[in-house]
């Protein structure tokens, strides 16, 4: 017995080896490892509807916008209800998510949050609406809470929504989409509503705009040329110091740019658009100079005239971004928005976040 024991562990080996040659790759799909959270504004359906979704490379999608009213009742715009999207993005195995408040729609918060009354109303409602139409949860954009009387009334809704939420079976989702830095996050208790979020997700991007006195970066990965609007670096800080977990933290990876009406950074200038990356991706090396910052670990463009400039995201930075959440161990990101990158029927932004959490 002694003497076959030399020859039957390189026999089974042999065996083993001639298995593992018959049995052919895996080929199946493999999801994002990460959060991948993109906002789907209801207005694109048109020009990029659920069959032109890669839904392999999400993990979430927010159905934008819906809102409140001052009594508290929920108000669902025309055209917002799109069945076949959340049945197929249901069926890849993507949440569907209700995006409530959006800019330009949050009159509707402070008058509902503040009254007890208001917001039972408006919870009820919403449960009501996510069993409803196939949505598995909702995420708050109210932008913004401001002042002492709203950061009560913020937290005493988001707590109550939370409670009704952790009672459904199965329970709702709740996020958020949080402002960037402390000039309107110093009006949210983090500290004190972080558990009752699945995700907070930080919109870093927008820091420079037609609102700043000077052109710069939209989302910047880090800090640059002593400039003092904000990095997504810097937010990601800012989040943590605010106790968010970062098993809860999402950082924002944009799929559009800001133009400045200049030739370069760091300049005045008078007008300022936002632009989709398909818009921005096209225009004509003839015409235009791509530059890139070291520092920022972003693009921008410059027209060879001078008269314009544009900070925006390519498939060079969104994948700095997106490891940068893996070296952080951070839960993932929010994109805004789905289709703005979208250029000769690929989703190109998309398709480099969805790889770069394991996809394929």
């Amino acid at each position: 017995m002694r003497a076959a024991r030399p020859f039957a562990l390189p026999v089974l080996a042999l065996a083993l080896a001639a298995c593992s040659a018959s049995v052919p790759p895996d080929t199946s799909p493999s999801r994002p490892n990460k959060v991948v959270m993109g906002y789907y504004p209801s207005w694109v359906k048109g020009t990029y509807g659920h069959a032109q979704i890669p839904f392999g490379y999400l993990t979430h999608i927010v159905h934008a916008f819906a809102w409140p009213d001052a009594s508290g009742n929920l108000v669902a715009p025309a055209g917002l209800l799109y069945p076949a999207l959340n049945s197929s993005a249901r069926a890849a195995g993507v949440k569907m998510v209700l995006g409530l408040g959006g800019w330009g729609n949050c009159d509707g918060f402070p008058p509902m949050a503040a009254s007890a009354a208001n917001r039972a109303r408006f919870i009820g409602q919403l449960v009501d609406f996510c069993r409803t139409n196939a949505y598995d949860g909702v995420d708050i954009d109210w932008e913004f809470v401001e002042g002492d009387r709203q950061k009560a009334d913020f937290s005493a809704f988001i707590e109550a929504l939370a409670a009704s939420f952790k009672a459904q079976s199965p329970p709702l989702l709740l996020t958020m989409a949080a402002p960037s830095g402390n000039y309107h996050g110093r009006w949210i208790d983090f500290e004190r509503l972080a558990g009752e979020f699945d995700f907070v997700g930080f919109m870093t991007y927008d820091y420079h705009g037609a609102w700043s006195d000077h052109s710069g970066h939209n989302s910047p990965l880090y800090a640059w040329g002593g400039d003092g609007c904000g990095s997504l670096d810097e937010t990601y800080a800012y989040g943590r110091s605010r106790q968010v977990p970062a098993a809860k933290l999402l950082v924002g990876v944009p799929f559009f740019g800001r133009s400045f009406d200049c030739g370069g950074l760091r300049l005045p200038f008078t007008v300022s658009d936002g632009w989709d990356y398909k818009d921005i991706a096209a225009l004509p090396a003839s015409t235009w100079t791509r530059f890139w910052d070291s520092q920022a670990r972003v693009p921008y463009k410059v027209r060879t005239d001078g008269t314009m400039t544009i900070c925006y995201d390519d498939p060079s930075s969104v994948s700095l971004k997106c490891q940068y959440v893996k070296d952080k161990a951070s839960a993932g990101v929010i994109i805004w928005a789905l289709g703005q990158d979208w250029r000769g029927g690929t989703s190109e932004l998309l398709e480099v976040v969805g790889k770069s959490f394991g996809a394929r």
